[in-house]
């Protein structure tokens, strides 16, 4: 089962993550996929420090995600 992570937590090492991504253009597609995860997170957790199942909140994420 997958642990609880915080929300503070997930966006440190997706914005971490997505820094090197948006500067190589073979990784732009998903350095600009994990941004918008981040903007989604903020909008949806407003309080950072709550845990949450990240897998499970990707797939919500990715239903929605119209890039």
């Amino acid at each position: 089962m997958e642990d609880k992570v915080r929300v503070s937590i997930v966006i440190q090492s997706m914005l971490n993550d997505s820094m090197v991504e948006v500067h190589h253009q073979e990784l732009m597609d998903e350095g600009q996929e994990r941004l918008r995860f981040v903007k989604y997170l903020i909008h949806h957790y407003s309080n950072t420090n709550q845990e949450i199942l990240v897998d499970f909140v990707y797939e919500q994420f990715k239903k929605f995600d119209n890039k």
